[in-house]
């Protein structure tokens, strides 16, 4: 499977694989992850995005720090690609959405049943794979933070 990798932290401009890079050069000698429990879902990532957040966590300055290798990457969009025995809601096939701490700058990614959404047939996974970030984002700061109401702009 193929991944970008963090291999140390610092600069996210710099071009994978270069010596001050914190990125790995891209290979695909990662494995693909296996189903960790009865409600797992393995979904083959068609599209993520790439935030503040993950931004901040490749210099080291998120309040989340993850252990050293890691795959970047939070929200993303994809095709279900296996199913736990105990997943009741999806199916491969099926096109999902989610948000992971960390991963989805890769090929694959499991996630728990609960976690995942479902992405309507007329809505693009490119799209969807910014929503769970940046949709979120944008409703905090709007409905809580600004308050804002119905009529307001």
């Amino acid at each position: 499977m193929e991944a970008l990798v963090v291999r140390k932290l610092g600069d996210p401009t710099l071009p994978p694989g270069g010596e001050d890079s914190p990125f790995a050069a891209v290979s695909g000698d990662r494995p693909i992850p296996e189903l960790s429990s009865p409600t797992s879902v393995r979904v083959r990532v068609a599209a993520t995005s790439l935030n503040f957040a993950t931004f901040l966590q490749v210099q080291g300055k998120y309040q989340e720090r993850p252990l050293l290798p890691y795959v970047p990457g939070s929200d993303y969009a994809g095709v279900v690609d296996a199913v736990g025995p105990g997943v009741r809601r999806f199916r491969p096939g099926d096109r999902v959405c989610s948000l992971a701490s960390v991963g989805s700058f890769a090929e694959f990614v499991v996630a728990d049943e609960k976690a995942l959404y479902a992405v309507p047939d007329r809505c693009d996974l490119v799209a969807a794979g910014a929503l769970p970030v940046a949709f979120g984002t944008s409703h905090l700061a709007l409905a809580h933070r600004a308050q804002l109401k119905a009529g307001q702009v």
